[in-house]
């Protein structure tokens, strides 16, 4: 299985918790003033498109898809706990607990392929996006966001007065020294390095990965990349969090790939 077992876990058991989070555009200015401005800016006319959300959470954003258009809209995620929340929630979209590694649809199914900060929960990129390829139309888009491996290649520390996070190097001006922060190519693991960490409660697993490796994985599955979009925050975020704002015109978090088969 692609995605590790405890991610999978965390976000059964703390479904609820979750869902309240991503419903609440004041809970998260990271979601609501950064990634979902920049992924939606670079979607296409919804209009008579059938779409799916693949890791669709708790239905959020397959409700978004299809309020603005969407012809038809299938949501799927392995946490089986959010989809019953999305079941509940969002009546008239059809929603599967599936793993993205096997979509059990047929060849060609889907216009549009959408995906909010899922894919970096997955060990391997091919299979998924082998995956979302077979699935989609001739000339349909794989428009997804993920984790920066800036931010992913970033070693964190702490002391008693601060907390923080650096990708660099220290060199030491009597010896010289040479101490690196962080590692963003990744090499003991060929390019992939998972990451513990926590997301509020939930005790999760990403995998990083630098953008060549994105770009290898890209390729093995069979997409052309159409655009790769670094966002910049909304004003929005630098009226409801001005520490954030500056960061995240500075370093990002995220990023938005635009693949076309």
């Amino acid at each position: 299985m692609a995605t590790d077992p405890k991610t999978i876990a965390a976000y059964n058991d703390h479904a609820e918790s979750y869902d309240k989070h991503v419903s609440d555009p004041t809970d998260s200015t990271f979601h609501s003033y950064y990634e979902k401005p920049a992924i939606r800016a670079e979607l296409p006319k919804l209009d008579g498109l059938d779409v799916i959300s693949i890791g669709c959470g708790s239905g959020v954003d397959a409700r978004w898809l299809a309020d603005n258009g969407a012809k038809r809209v299938v949501g799927m995620d392995i946490a089986s706990g959010l989809i019953d929340i999305a079941k509940k929630n969002h009546p008239g979209i059809e929603f599967r607990v599936m793993d993205m590694d096997s979509l059990d649809f047929e060849d060609e199914s889907f216009g549009l392929a959408y995906s909010s900060l899922a894919l970096h929960y997955v060990d391997d990129w091919v299979k998924p996006l082998q995956e979302a390829w077979r699935i989609l139309k001739p000339g349909g888009q794989y428009i997804f966001s993920c984790g920066h491996p800036i931010d992913s290649a970033m070693e964190y520390f702490k002391d008693d007065e601060s907390r923080g996070a650096r990708l660099g190097r220290t060199i030491m001006q009597v010896t010289g020294r040479r101490i690196v922060h962080g590692d963003y190519l990744a090499a003991a693991g060929n390019g992939i390095n998972p990451i513990d960490g926590n997301l509020g409660e939930l005790e999760i697993r990403i995998y990083h990965r630098p953008i060549s490796k994105m770009f290898e994985q890209i390729q093995s599955s069979g997409f052309s990349v159409e655009r790769l979009v670094e966002p910049q925050p909304t004003d929005e975020m630098k009226a409801a969090d001005p520490d954030m704002f500056e960061q995240l015109t500075r370093i990002p978090s995220f990023m938005i790939w635009v693949l076309k088969k």
